[in-house]
């Protein structure tokens, strides 16, 4: 008797995105998070040096290996979001009613605040709000002279370095990909990354833009459009044209527009994307309090679970693995809901009948036709295992989308094909053995590896999708295949 799927390695199906930093830049708990349920390792270039990130990759890349694992690499460009100077001691307590000067220049008076944007004192006007920290302190600007404009705190707390600045409503005319975004990405022309995440994005124009930047310096990235500003929100469909995968970055995102409006947001963006078929990662302040508990809130896992159920493709850990005192837990908890989330039946499948208008030759009407047979192949024959072959990978987002409860093996034809593949809801990748193996090889050894994992046992029904095998120019067939005593 062949294992229940959520006991194998395919058991948990939503991915797992996880921000690398200080907690959790050390080999042996990059290797401890792999364990634990990581798919895809996320470097903030908001924080840290190229070099770090260099030697950060390649121990990522190291520990993959040994564990024989198709683990994706994201590069988030830090774009235009305005950040704070240097503090004293690197934290400010800010007090109700008390005033702050933000100034133009390196500041160091008593009271006066530096940021990353220069004109942005200039930029205000009295009345505007100003939010720190992802909202939690806020302050109102009450005085403006040139190059300076004083503050006054509505909302109490504590500030750090570096941290986000926010003027919601703000018309400011910053561009989506910065001078150091094009230095990082001269960097990622060099290092072998699989995903490349936008900040700012406000239209389909800035990501017209970044991928003009990719195609010159022949960088083969999935593009991550970051949903974090109202324009987003109004120009989804043009977003949605030219994404890889859409991120709904709620930190931000709830700062611009009104934190009751976030969650319909998120629900929106889900339906649409997956209309599209863009895959969806959801982010921000899923286990927060686990920054500095072992546990987390009962909220925080009802919003896992319901992420889930809605049919989100990924959910990410950013401070909780990237600074915080419980990295590997955090993700072994994050594990442990999407589990309960899906044991009782699969995430909804919110795909649509047709396929997307807006993404045409994306993924083809004969794709999309074959995989439905074979989903519905599976579900009719209780298939142990679905084995579909891509050359690009669309073949493997097309069966993902389906959200079958059948257990996905992709096979991709090289390393960078199958890195990409693991951010896609329910799809374990596995590369192709050598490059000339055709006909039944490599379905033979998807089954062999399957066996080794306990997905399938003998005289088990396997569907395969040949979307593309190298040397057997086959487009779009199934078959079915019993597990052989041999296999």
């Amino acid at each position: 008797m062949r294992i229940d799927a959520d006991e194998s390695l395919a058991g948990v199906r939503t991915k797992i995105v996880a921000t690398v930093g200080p907690a959790s830049r050390a080999p042996e708990v990059l290797g401890k998070l792999l364990d634990a349920g990581v798919d895809v390792f996320r470097l903030n270039f908001s924080h840290g040096s190229q070099d770090d990130h260099s030697a950060t990759l390649a121990d990522i890349r190291r520990v993959a290996a040994e564990r024989e694992r198709a683990v994706g690499v994201l590069m988030d460009l830090g774009g235009p979001k305005i950040r704070l100077g240097e503090l004293p001691g690197g934290m400010l307590s800010c007090e109700l009613d008390a005033e702050y000067a933000l100034v133009r220049g390196p500041g160091g008076a008593e009271g006066e605040l530096t940021c990353t944007y220069p004109d942005l004192p200039d930029d205000l006007t009295i009345g505007d709000p100003v939010l720190f920290a992802d909202g939690t302190v806020g302050m109102e600007v009450v005085d403006r002279s040139p190059g300076r404009a004083v503050l006054k705190v509505v909302l109490p707390g504590q500030i750090r370095s570096r941290q986000g600045i926010n003027v919601p409503g703000s018309g400011l005319s910053l561009p989506s990909l910065t001078d150091k975004d094009l230095g990082d990405l001269d960097w990622a022309a060099d290092h072998d990354v699989d995903f490349i995440a936008l900040s700012f994005v406000r239209s389909g124009t800035d990501l017209a833009r970044l991928r003009h930047e990719l195609d010159r310096r022949n960088i083969k990235a999935k593009v991550i459009a970051k949903v974090e500003k109202p324009q987003a929100v109004d120009e989804l469909e043009s977003i949605l044209a030219l994404s890889d995968v859409v991120m709904v970055a709620r930190g931000d995102l709830g700062v611009e527009v009104d934190v009751a409006r976030v969650p319909a947001i998120q629900k929106r963006i889900l339906v649409e994307a997956h209309k599209a078929r863009v895959p969806v990662i959801i982010a921000t302040q899923m286990l927060n309090s686990m920054e500095r508990s072992s546990r987390p809130t009962r909220a925080e896992a009802s919003d896992v679970f319901n992420a889930a159920v809605d049919g989100t493709d990924a959910v990410m850990l950013s401070g909780e693995t990237a600074i915080g005192d419980f990295p590997v837990e955090a993700v072994r908890t994050m594990s442990r809901i999407l589990a309960e989330a899906e044991r009782p039946s699969p995430s909804p499948s919110t795909t649509a009948p047709g396929g997307p208008a807006d993404r045409a030759g994306w993924i083809s009407p004969i794709t999309e036709a074959v995989v439905e047979s074979a989903s519905l192949a599976c579900r009719r024959l209780d298939a142990a295992l679905l084995v579909v072959a891509t050359r690009s990978g669309r073949s493997a987002l097309a069966v993902s989308m389906q959200r079958n409860r059948t257990p996905t093996i992709a096979l991709a034809p090289s390393e960078g094909v199958a890195r990409q593949l693991s951010l896609l809801w329910g799809v374990v990748p596995l590369i192709l053995p050598g490059a000339g193996s055709g006909g039944d090889g490599p379905v033979d050894h998807a089954l062999s590896w399957a066996k080794t994992k306990g997905l399938v046992s003998t005289g088990d029904r396997v569907v395969v999708l040949r979307g593309f095998f190298p040397d057997h120019p086959t487009h779009n067939t199934m078959v079915v295949r019993e597990v052989e005593h041999t296999a």
